[in-house]
């Protein structure tokens, strides 16, 4: 049976930019993007697993332009694609000679390669970490440590840990974009009705799971009718740093998937499913998805659902009498120290090797992604990556969702939630394999197959032979 069972919206995944980042990291060799919502009232509909969407077209040159940068990015579908030209919009309208055409292409990686090989390079393209890892060593992408210095701008200006998925040994490759501000949705009706006090989410592990058993529900058959928490394969990580694991150690170059405490996270994940029973938590992920009508969170069936601020928006729509809070992804002590523990993901951009536009294609970067954060951020719907844009950020949001909305007192909790984060996934040429291995073994821990302790082991063994022979490679 699939992984995806274990997906936090109970279905198996679609290949849209929400459900990019709920797996946290590259999940079957497709790397994460930010996830977003259109600010329309209504969403966007997403393309099924395998399905792509027909390219938005691209924006016309500025009358007048001189020079036409061409930015590759990957094709989120037409209404995320108009969002993000906006920023070339606004861009072109202060450097008049500079034009921006955005190319969306739902297989950016593999038309960067065949653009690279091909030496007619796009001036700005989207980044991945894993994709940077093996760019980066072939020359393929520019170093950008002398144009953040000419820019005043330090790793402390960054989001920590989005500004170090983009180095590579030492050297700054990528230049942090969107980054995914993960927090803990809980609904108050569901507390009020299982006893709980909806003004007290759970804050901590322990917490997270007494919770998750007095709100369980079961009728005489065993069936679920409501549940708490549901363990998603793509949480994995999160809940391994949480528990103070580490997944590589850069020093020595060895994966370390099996650290004693990425079981102790395992174990206690595993510690939920005892709770459901698989086959019964199976059938109850058959409901629609997070962002679909009829899902369990709107219909009062679910606890909590692990999710960034853009789920505000099928939350509107879906569940407008649903009386619902956020709250800190649960730690194991309540504390901000150990909140530092948390993983953060998200997208970032680079400039290819020997593109023509250079200049100019550093100049719509650190304009876009540096200077205006906040505004790509609100725009576009997005977390911004420079820290000093978080309070104009909000604002922003603020007045795109309107005052009243019910998600307008918690934006801050999300900026905050970032701003403590130092760990991410590992940059190394085979992330997207050690994902998957974890998420391969992650379903077998869950339906008792196999012991963490054994899983993690045999992940460890088989992702360092895979960077072993992917370094020598290199």
């Amino acid at each position: 049976m699939s992984i995806r069972l274990f997906e936090s919206n109970g279905k198996p995944m679609r290949m849209n930019r929400r459900n990019f980042l709920r797996l946290g990291t590259t999940l079957g060799g497709a790397a994460l993007l930010s996830a977003c919502v259109a600010p329309a009232a209504a969403p966007a509909p997403s393309a099924p697993s395998g399905e792509s969407q027909a390219p938005a077209a691209a924006m016309p040159a500025a009358s007048g332009g001189q020079v036409t940068l061409n930015v590759l990015w990957e094709n989120w579908g037409d209404i995320y694609n108009n969002l993000m030209t906006e920023i070339g919009a606004d861009f072109s309208k202060t450097t008049p000679s500079v034009a921006v055409e955005w190319n969306f292409d739902p297989d950016w990686r593999t038309k960067l390669t065949t653009l690279i090989a091909a030496g007619n390079v796009p001036d700005v393209t989207l980044m991945r970490p894993d994709a940077s890892a093996n760019l980066a060593p072939k020359g393929a992408l520019l170093e950008l440590d002398s144009f953040l210095k000419d820019a005043g701008v330090t790793r402390d200006d960054f989001i920590a840990p989005m500004y170090d998925s983009g180095l590579y040994n030492g050297k700054q490759y990528a230049i942090p974009g969107g980054a995914d501000f993960i927090c803990m949705f809980y609904s108050k009706d569901v507390y009020k009705d299982a006893g709980l006090d909806p003004e007290k989410p759970a804050l901590t592990t322990d917490e997270l799971l007494e919770h998750t058993k007095q709100i369980l529900q079961k009728d005489s058959a065993g069936d679920i009718q409501r549940a708490g928490y549901i363990p998603a394969a793509g949480h994995f990580d999160n809940w391994a740093f949480i528990f103070g694991g580490k997944l590589y150690d850069p020093d020595s170059g060895k994966i370390t998937a099996n650290d004693p405490a990425n079981i102790a996270a395992l174990e206690y994940l595993k510690e939920f499913v005892k709770l459901y029973d698989i086959n019964k938590m199976a059938a109850f992920n058959a409901r629609p998805g997070m962002f679909e009508a009829g899902n369990p969170f709107s219909t009062r069936q679910l606890g909590f659902v692990m999710d960034g601020f853009w789920f505000y928006e099928a939350l509107d729509q879906h569940a407008p009498d649903l009386n619902y809070g956020v709250s800190w992804w649960p730690t194991l002590k309540d504390s901000d120290e150990d909140r530092k523990r948390y993983r953060m993901s998200g997208w970032m951009v680079s400039l290819p090797k020997g593109a023509k536009n250079t200049e100019q294609a550093w100049q719509f970067v650190k304009y876009g992604f540096i200077d205006n954060s906040a505004r790509m951020g609100y725009l576009t719907l997005n977390g911004p990556c420079i820290l000093k844009a978080a309070s104009e950020w909000e604002t922003g949001l603020k007045e795109k969702m309107g005052a009243n909305n019910r998600m307008v007192p918690y934006l801050e909790l999300f900026t905050k939630t970032g701003a403590l984060a130092t760990n991410f996934f590992p940059v190394i040429p085979v992330q997207a394999f050690y994902q998957d291995e974890l998420n391969r073994v992650f379903d077998l821990v869950m339906r008792d197959e196999v012991t963490p302790q054994a899983g993690l082991d045999e992940v460890t063994k088989n992702v360092q032979a895979e960077l072993d022979k992917a370094l020598a490679g290199s």
